[in-house]
């Protein structure tokens, strides 16, 4: 533990104001809000909606009973856990507030290894609505971490959006479009690799950033360092100039040993305090009890800045990743169908000054964590 650490130890205040899952279409109970990783409104952890009830005047998205309809969410914190990956799924059940044991799954899939907490990833999941019409229904995200860092009240999310199906006026099929995530619920089948690799043990890269649906970019740097447990990223998306998520530049600290992530905004001056979850590693392959399953070796690369380089991939849902095949297992990129990516470049092996892993002072003075799980507050307070 960083030994400045210390006099602020018994000063923390606890802020229950975790968020992981938001759901907009259709809204999710009680509104939400995307605009940070960790909003408030969007943490509901007790099943089967949250401990959030609708009544009979709530507000309830009218939809067509048998149609296609496009479900859009945001994961607006990883939790991945590599002990025992976990999972997402959207459920449906008939009733104003439903019992867990009345709701029916209606698709799922695999959770994915961020590398990093403080991510805010966007789904796009089409699912088949029931073809039966009812007044009272309901349309439940759950998020399955499975990760015993987020043990209170379980470690799965719920959110739950209030819906109505009515019948069909013809007999046309109906959809609201192309999606990411359409496979069937099968149970994926683990396998090994000899090209399941894992990253060096210290490096840096730079990488870019691109989710073209919402016409925004991103570029920056990773600092890795197993040994030490210790992981910076400093990124500046779209122009940099600004104080949000959309348009900043800022730093994250990640020490796995103290548990503290810290999230500092370049321009506002602002930092917020994070208590981590478990170490992952950059690994590739179910070899290293990862999800990603492999696909091929020393392919040309889909990146469009390597067009020349060969890559191994692997692929876990609609998740794509990408490592260098004669360079070490360096990662080369991670993309998705709906054309978003992350491509790394200019990675090396040469050591890293433990300067680098020191956060600004202002993020130190910090006394309030907007997100600790219970492990974590045990630990600390």
């Amino acid at each position: 533990m960083f030994s400045f650490f210390a006099l602020f130890l018994l000063m923390i205040v606890y802020q229950n104001v975790q968020s992981h899952l938001c759901v907009w279409a259709p809204v999710q109970r009680g509104g939400f809000d995307i605009s940070t990783p960790g909003s408030h409104i969007c943490y509901r952890k007790p099943g089967p909606c949250g401990n959030v009830n609708a009544s009979s005047t709530s507000p309830r998205t009218t939809l067509t009973a048998g149609s296609r309809y496009r479900v859009e969410f945001q994961q607006n914190l990883n939790h991945y856990y590599t002990g025992q990956p976990g999972s997402l799924d959207v459920s449906f059940a008939v009733g104003l507030n439903p019992s867990e044991s009345d709701f029916q799954v209606l698709h799922s899939f695999s959770d994915y290894n961020a590398m990093n907490q403080i991510t805010q990833t966007n789904f796009t999941v089409s699912v088949n609505l029931p073809n039966q019409p009812c007044d009272q229904c309901v349309l439940r995200v759950r998020y399955l971490s499975n990760n015993p860092e987020e043990e209170d009240h379980g470690t799965t999310f719920h959110q739950c959006s209030d819906v109505k199906l009515t019948a069909s006026t013809d007999d046309t099929p109906h959809s609201s479009g192309p999606s990411e995530e359409i496979s069937p619920i099968v149970p994926p089948i683990r396998q090994n690799d000899p090209h399941d690799c894992c990253a060096p043990e210290s490096f840096t890269t730079n990488f870019f950033h691109i989710i073209p649906s919402t016409q925004s970019h991103a570029q920056g740097m990773i600092y890795y360092d197993k040994k030490a447990q210790q992981m910076r990223v400093t990124v500046s998306t779209n122009h940099g100039q600004g104080n949000t998520t959309y348009d900043g530049t800022f730093d994250m600290w990640m020490n796995f040993t103290s548990g503290y992530q810290y999230y500092y905004n370049r321009n506002s001056g602002a930092c917020d305090l994070y208590g981590l979850d478990y170490w992952n590693d950059w690994c590739f392959g179910n070899t290293f009890n990862q999800s990603e399953d492999f696909v091929a070796a020393d392919v040309r690369c889909s990146g469009g800045r390597s067009p020349h380089e060969r890559c191994d991939q692997w692929r876990n849902g609609g998740f794509l990743f990408e490592t260098y095949a004669n360079n070490q297992c360096f990662p080369a990129s991670i993309s998705r169908q709906n054309g978003e990516r992350y491509e790394y470049f200019e990675g090396r092996t040469e050591p890293i000054p433990p300067s680098v892993f020191v956060p600004n002072p202002v993020c130190v003075k910090k006394r309030e964590v907007k997100h600790a799980s219970p492990g974590w507050m045990r630990f600390h307070l």
